[in-house]
């Protein structure tokens, strides 16, 4: 018996775009319509070939009254026919629309991919299969362009996203609902389809229908297709992007930093790619990202360091110095942390992620080596010069240290900035100080006016040592 032409498109779209593996599972979202029926129906077919474990999650959206309740039993009598494992799950939709303060038509969409992932977790499938086809791709990306959007949104829907797979995007409705008449099958009819309440139906029913009579009987046709077209361009893009992010974009377990002046050298329309794949690392998706929120970021990148942008999702972008930081705005200020140091003391602190143990004590000078060694993890400091109690801190203004024997005195904060320490950590120095004077900041400057002479009688030790 020959196949049927539709069937032999479906494996050979499946298999190009490798959206299911032998041996898989998957569940599918078979809402009693057309394009999902057809869908179920294909599924069943192919399960032995292919030995796919086939799962049906019909979603009863609590509205639609009594059609609702047909087209759920209807699903489940199909599903049951053809022996495959079936479950009906009820959602108030209308009360989530008003939870959500979305639209009936948006809080539908949003319960349906909520509950089928959720299916998939709990029976731990796979895949997640649904029914769009060639005029749900043209809805999509009308809608898109008519809400703002760009290269991304006029992508479409892919073939694959994550563990979601859209077997039927190849398709037209009128091949669909051809298949199901060849092959006797029913399916519903959903009596919303012919209103224009919802955007998408006004879509369907009103604008491409005119724009096919008055333009051309294609153009639903040419603007999926325009869809696969920007597809692909956006896959060139992600390699282009990857590629330059390599040599241009790190991360650690605090933010992800973005040098500057290879973006400048590069067109602006890679500059937001190489932005948009940045901040999707710390944005699902860089969702809610507009084009307004990518102007802030170019202005911030000609701005003097310290400045910063604020991001949906409680995302902020730093310039520091030649980079710009993404990272989680701070869920609250860190608090100033001060330690009165009588002597002899030991205290522990932490500073970044490492903890390290401050050990203080007076020494004579007459006990230590004429030459006293130069170590990274002890210091030493003329105690005679000290006249009041030490404290172990965080910097605080006004903070200063003598830079040389003439008594020269340099602020902390300028001495950060010249070593390029970004503001966002200057607040976690430590530092060791009389008063405003700083003795030591960690870990490599020391004031001078505490400098050991030949009239030095007592020296403060200061040693710093890690903690594991």
């Amino acid at each position: 018996m020959r196949e049927n032409r539709l069937l032999r498109a479906f494996r050979s779209y499946t298999q190009k775009n490798a959206l299911i593996s032998e041996g898989e599972s998957v569940v599918l979202g078979v809402s009693g319509g057309a394009d999902s029926v057809c869908l179920l129906v294909l599924f069943s077919m192919l399960q032995k070939e292919w030995d796919l474990d086939v799962h049906i999650l019909h979603i009863h959206h609590g509205i639609r009254g009594t059609e609702a309740d047909r087209d759920a039993a209807f699903v489940e009598s199909v599903a049951k026919e053809r022996g495959l494992a079936v479950s009906i799950e009820y959602a108030d939709v209308p009360g989530e629309a008003k939870r959500r303060g979305m639209s009936e038509e948006e809080a539908g969409r949003y319960v349906r991919y909520e509950a089928l992932e959720r299916y998939r977790r709990q029976h731990q499938l796979d895949k997640i299969a649904v029914a769009h086809h060639r005029q749900d791709q043209t809805e999509t990306v009308l809608f898109r362009l008519f809400r703002g959007t760009g290269p991304r949104g006029l992508a479409g829907m892919y073939p694959v996203r994550g563990t979601v797979i859209r077997p039927l995007l190849f398709a037209d409705r009128e091949q669909i609902e051809q298949f199901l008449r060849d092959e006797g099958i029913r399916w519903c009819e959903d009596s919303t389809n012919g209103e224009t309440d919802y955007a998408r139906n006004w879509l369907r029913n009103r604008l491409i229908p005119q724009v096919e009579e008055r333009i051309n009987a294609k153009a639903g046709e040419h603007i999926a297709d325009l869809a696969k077209k920007m597809g692909d361009w956006n896959r060139v893009m992600d390699r282009i992007c990857r590629e330059f992010c390599q040599k241009a974009v790190t991360r650690d377990e605090r933010a992800i930093y973005v040098e500057i002046l290879p973006l400048l050298k590069e067109e602006e329309v890679l500059c937001r790619e190489v932005l948009r794949m940045a901040l999707s690392q710390m944005i699902p998706g860089a969702k809610d990202m507009k084009q307004s929120h990518y102007l802030a970021i170019f202005e911030l990148m000609s701005k003097e360091s310290g400045k910063r942008i604020h991001l949906p999702g409680e995302i902020e972008v730093i310039r520091e110095y030649s980079r710009l930081v993404i990272q989680k705005k701070p869920e609250k200020t860190q608090l100033f942390e001060s330690i009165e140091c009588p002597l002899p003391c030991c205290h522990i602190i932490k500073i970044g992620t490492q903890k390290w143990k401050i050990s203080m004590k007076v020494v004579e000078r007459e006990d230590l080596p004429k030459k006293i060694p130069q170590k990274d993890y002890t210091k030493w400091f003329d105690y005679d010069m000290i006249k009041s109690d030490l404290t172990l801190r965080n910097p605080r203004q006004g903070d200063y240290f003598v830079v040389d024997a003439m008594g020269h005195k340099k602020k902390l904060s300028r001495h950060f900035i010249d070593k390029k320490i970004p503001c966002e950590e200057r607040a976690r120095q430590w530092v060791l100080a009389e008063g405003s004077h700083v003795l030591w900041s960690f870990p490599e400057r020391m004031s001078e006016a505490y400098k050991i002479n030949d009239k030095t009688k007592k020296i403060l030790a200061v040693t710093k040592e890690r903690v594991p």
